[in-house]
């Protein structure tokens, strides 16, 4: 039962952190559609590329640094 519960916890924990995730990307890129000067709906129909991955690769960073965090504080 105990092999159980550890692994449920684990789980649990990884949701946990996955939705930690989620709620920083989402107020992370309303912080930077706010301060940048471009105009994000004209670039995503204009179909820009390199707006796409600039902000790619700004959630990457958001996501990778909260998961690092997470796992360093387990």
């Amino acid at each position: 039962m105990s092999d159980l519960w550890l692994a449920l916890k684990s789980y649990l924990y990884g949701i946990g952190w996955m939705l930690i995730c989620i709620q920083f990307c989402i107020i992370g890129i309303r912080l930077f559609d706010k301060f940048s000067p471009v105009d994000f709906k004209k670039e995503v129909e204009e179909k820009n590329m390199a707006f796409a991955v600039i902000i790619g690769l700004y959630l990457f960073g958001l996501t990778f640094g909260m998961l690092y965090f997470a796992a360093h504080v387990s």
